[in-house]
């Protein structure tokens, strides 16, 4: 009886399944995150940017990697960053 609550569970779960794994890859001169409309590398108007740090903030308080330090070359960084 459990063998065949099993087997039924994993056929269940490869059936799921079976439509991601047929999914076409990609072409190798597209970019992994074409599908997505988000950038991580997009410039931030000055507004949004002031709202995402008192956002952060409010909502971590304690986080070691909004100290703001200085950096070797006289500019300000935020914390958690390697000086070289």
């Amino acid at each position: 009886m459990i063998t065949a609550l099993v087997l039924t569970s994993l056929a269940a779960l490869f059936g799921l399944c079976l439509p991601r794994l047929l999914r076409p890859m990609p072409p190798p001169d597209e970019p992994a995150s074409a599908g997505y409309p988000e950038s991580m590398t997009a410039e931030l108007d000055p507004g949004d940017e002031e709202y995402l740090a008192w956002l952060a903030d409010h909502l971590w308080p304690e986080d070691e990697y909004l100290d703001v330090e200085p950096t070797t070359d006289g500019e300000e960084g935020s914390g958690g960053s390697v000086c070289r």
